[in-house]
């Protein structure tokens, strides 16, 4: 089977084992996806250890297809060499952190006490856990494995959209899971523990409603920006306000009844989530995703369809808060009077400003918060402190700040790089925008809580990360 090189476009011989691969590896990449979410974000250890395996066979399905053209996987790697060096460089260095094979002065000192009170020799390391930071940077690889699947897989157009329709349906599912789990008065938790769970608000298959609000958002941006696309081709506003009218129940009741649903759906739960920073990031996407549309106004690239899809997206949001978005308005007015779990994320920033302070470059180790917190909290709380509710000043304390920033400088590079595709392709924008719209959403977020250190959260963004990327480059169709 002849197809097409992604880059230069000229044929490439593909074998029929090789296809086979490549078409398991694009269904086994969305079963995981699709699993993901239903043990609670898989954020618990066994479902988390699970994760990295499928996504290892997963990664084995492709490496066979790789073998088939290694020269356009060559090329991929050109692609991104620059993100993917910099990720690189950030998780050697948290391996390091967790070795015992670093300069004394580099120890932290906890261990040479732990020493002289044993009266033993005990493994030497930067890191206050080791165990915690290489599990870690086993978690930094899945996600980053997932990414690179994606990317690969959807050069492909015919994929790319596949992929995304998929994470538009796995979406619109767990939001309407989530509404028949609170219809009968039930949470997730209870499915895998005895202990009853503390869920105040609407959460589906996540312990934490903060985490499915992001999970969520990322279904509602791709939703939202496929409900505009389809839409752009069906519905008619040139004609009066009857062929309007006819036109857009024609759209809604037939071929766009199924994206509709799906848009309805994941914004409502991401309202009943009731978690305002998870609406306001979201928010802050939407706006982001106009923004680049502002400039091709200039370019004449459909303004009559740009002011009306913008239109329709504030209208449903909307109708949606109002009859929804009671809990959500009542949260919102509670920031008048902070409670007490603000106070708490601001105990938890300044401990991890000191601990930034402390430890400006070394850091304590990928993921060592936890038992990092003691030594530089100045309250005791009756809580178990696993999170900083800040992934930025988290990500700093532990790393330390030349790794961090490798780590977000990939992260700004593949930003970059989706905002050009939105204006260099002429077809298919809509990955790109949705690649830049999420990245604009987890930055947002991250900065008052953990969203993408839940695993389920993760990969949805890897694998939306991965399209954008794949889709942002000027090229012809790929058959491959």
């Amino acid at each position: 089977m002849a197809t097409l090189d992604p880059l230069k476009q000229n044929p490439v011989s593909v074998p029929a084992w090789a296809n086979w691969a490549r078409n398991g590896c694009f269904w086994f990449l969305v079963a995981i996806l699709a699993w993901a979410p239903f043990p609670l974000g898989s954020n618990r250890e066994w479902s988390w250890s699970l994760l990295p395996l499928l996504v290892a066979g997963c990664w084995l399905l492709w490496t066979i297809t790789g073998w088939a053209t290694p020269e356009s996987q060559w090329n991929n790697l050109k692609r991104l060499s620059v993100p993917l060096v910099l990720a690189g460089l950030t998780l050697l260095w948290a391996t390091i952190q967790g070795l015992p094979i670093v300069p004394p002065g580099w120890v932290h000192p906890v261990w040479t006490d732990t020493a002289n009170l044993l009266h033993r020799a005990v493994p030497q390391t930067i890191s206050l856990n080791p165990w915690k930071t290489l599990g870690d940077v086993t978690k930094l690889l899945t996600y980053i494995a997932v990414a690179w699947i994606a990317f690969c897989l959807t050069q492909n157009a015919d994929r790319a959209g596949k992929l995304f329709n998929a994470i538009i349906a796995i979406g619109a599912a767990y939001a309407l899971y989530a509404f028949v789990l609170s219809l009968f008065g039930t949470e997730q938790y209870l499915l895998f523990y005895s202990p009853p769970g503390q869920a105040s608000y609407l959460s589906g298959p996540f312990v934490l409603h903060n985490s499915f609000a992001t999970f969520e958002g990322l279904a509602v941006i791709a939703a939202l920006a496929r409900l505009v696309e389809l839409a752009h081709g069906e519905i008619l506003a040139s004609k009066g306000i009857r062929r309007w009218a006819s036109t857009t129940l024609q759209f809604t009741f037939g071929s766009g009844r199924a994206v509709v649903i799906a848009t309805i759906l994941t914004v409502s739960a991401l309202i009943a989530s009731a978690s305002r920073a998870g609406c306001f990031s979201t928010l802050c996407a939407l706006i982001a995703m106009v923004i680049p549309f502002a400039f091709l106004l200039k370019r004449g690239v459909g303004t009559k369809w740009i002011l009306i899809g913008i239109g329709a997206v504030l209208s449903l949001l909307i109708i949606l808060v109002w009859i929804s978005g009671d809990t959500l308005t009542s949260r919102y007015e509670d920031l008048i009077d902070a409670g007490n779990a603000d106070e708490i994320r601001l105990a938890l920033w300044a401990a991890a400003e000191r601990m930034v302070a402390d430890t400006p470059f070394l850091g304590l180790g990928l993921g060592t918060f936890q038992d990092a917190y003691p030594m530089y909290a100045t309250r005791v709380l009756p809580y178990i402190l696993d999170k900083a509710h800040g992934d930025y000043l988290e990500f700093a304390a532990g790393l330390g700040l030349p790794a961090a920033l490798a780590w977000w400088s990939a992260i700004l590079w593949a930003a970059i790089q989706m905002g050009r595709g939105i204006f260099s392709r002429r077809r298919d924008r809509i990955y790109p925008l949705v690649g830049f719209g999420a990245t604009i959403l987890v930055a947002v977020h991250s900065s008052v809580d953990f969203s993408l250190q839940i695993p389920a959260v993760a990969v949805i963004y890897a694998a939306i990360l991965g399209i954008g990327l794949a889709q942002s480059y000027s090229t012809q169709k790929s058959s491959y």
